[in-house]
């Protein structure tokens, strides 16, 4: 993963269709088994809202709230990343290149635009790269293993 001061970044092939990886990002059954468990309000629709509760190491449950921008079909989903009652915003892209009909390539990027609650530690950076290493790298990697 590569960072700067404002953005987290990643390349990642996996052995997936482009068609199965598109499907394993954007549908809720799918993400609730590697990724996290949305509110039933998760639309692939541009401009629906959407909410999710992750914890951190100290047991504090965090509630989020997106908000879909940009949806291309087997190819770009983008959305907001907030947290509800806290400063900061940020923007998920998640593009998708098909290699070949077995492989897919994942450009990956969060994108800080206003920096999240200095005040709150467990929003720092280098949580969500470690976060999104695990998600990506680990989680994402098992679960279409599995399929």
């Amino acid at each position: 993963m590569e960072k700067t001061d404002n953005s987290l970044t990643l390349k990642k092939v996996y052995k997936a269709p482009v068609a199965l990886l598109w499907k394993v990002i954007t549908e809720r059954k799918h993400l609730q088994q590697w990724y996290f468990d949305f509110d039933e309000d998760w639309k692939m629709e541009i401009g629906s809202t959407f909410e999710w509760s992750a914890g951190d190491n100290k047991g504090k449950q965090w509630l989020h709230r997106g908000k879909m921008l940009e949806i291309i079909e087997n190819q770009k989903l983008v959305h907001s990343w907030e947290y509800v009652g806290y400063t900061g915003t940020s923007v998920v892209t998640w593009e998708l290149h098909s290699i070949d009909e077995h492989t897919t390539e994942l450009l990956f990027s969060h994108v800080f635009t206003v920096p999240f609650d200095v005040t709150q530690p467990e929003l720092a950076t280098e949580n969500f790269e470690k976060g999104w290493n695990h998600i990506l790298n680990i989680s994402l990697v098992e679960y279409l293993e599995k399929m």
